[in-house]
C-alpha cells in the first residue's frame, strides 16, 4: 500500500530582536499519523505565494532568496526532492528579476517565471496598467536556459499572477480581489466572479489521479 508525505516548514521569528531563527522542517507519513523532526537545514527563505502548482519530477519548489548583509543578494528555486529528503537550489538570472517581480509557476512541465514590473504606488493601486512576461527554462538548467515564451499586453486592475493552466490560460488577482483569467493565445481577460479576501486569493491546478478519494 502507498504512502504519502508531508513536508512542513516552520519559520520562526524572534519578535523581540526581530531576528531569523533557523526554520525547522519536519515530516509526516500520512500512514502512521506522526510528525518528526529533521536535522534539514533550510538553504533559503521561501519568498511569495508559490505554495501551489510547483510540484514537478518528485520534488516541490518554491521561489527563494538568500540574504547578505541584511539584503537580499539571490534568487534562486529552491527544490525539495520528496524521495531523498534533501534540499536543493536552482539560481534565477539576475535579469529575469531587476526592476521586476517574479512568481514561480510551471509551463509544459518545466519551471516559468510570471515577470511583472514593479507597482507604482504599492499594493491595491487600480489604475496602473501591467503586462506580464512568462519565461521558462529548459532541462539543462543553466542561467542562459531561460526563455521567453509569451508577453502579454498592458492591463490596468491587475494586483498579481496565480497560476498558468497548460500553456494556453493564466490566472491572475484584481485590485478589487476577483479572480480573473487570461487566454494567452488571444489576450482576452475573462472576470469569472470570484472574490477572494485581498491578496490571500490562489488557485490550485488539478491534475487527475489514479488515487481513489473514496
Amino acid at each position: 500500500m502507498n504512502d504519502y508525505k508531508v513536508v512542513r516548514i516552520v519559520r520562526l521569528v524572534y519578535r523581540k530582536i526581530v531576528r531569523e531563527l533557523p526554520s525547522v522542517v519536519q515530516i509526516c507519513m500520512l500512514r502512521s499519523g506522526s510528525w518528526r523532526d529533521t536535522k534539514l537545514v533550510l538553504p533559503a527563505i521561501i519568498l511569495g505565494h508559490s505554495w501551489l502548482n510547483t510540484y514537478i519530477n518528485g520534488t516541490f519548489n518554491w521561489l527563494a532568496c538568500n540574504f547578505g548583509s541584511g539584503m537580499i543578494n539571490e534568487i534562486m528555486i529552491l527544490s525539495f526532492h520528496m524521495s531523498d529528503e534533501v534540499f536543493e537550489t536552482i539560481k534565477i538570472p539576475d535579469f529575469l528579476l531587476e526592476g521586476h517581480n517574479g512568481s514561480l509557476a510551471l509551463w509544459n512541465g518545466s519551471f516559468a517565471l510570471i515577470r511583472s514590473p514593479f507597482k507604482l504606488g504599492g499594493i491595491g493601486v487600480p489604475n496602473t496598467p501591467m503586462y506580464f512576461e512568462i519565461w521558462s527554462m529548459n532541462q539543462s538548467r543553466l542561467e542562459e536556459a531561460w526563455v521567453k515564451q509569451v508577453v502579454i499586453r498592458p492591463i490596468a486592475g491587475v494586483e498579481r499572477p496565480l497560476a498558468i493552466l497548460g500553456i494556453d490560460k493564466l490566472f491572475l488577482e484584481s485590485s478589487k480581489g476577483e479572480l480573473i483569467s487570461c487566454d494567452l493565445r488571444t489576450q482576452e481577460y475573462r472576470n469569472h466572479q470570484i472574490y477572494g479576501d485581498g491578496r490571500r486569493m490562489q488557485v490550485g491546478i488539478y491534475n487527475e489521479s489514479l488515487t481513489s478519494v473514496e
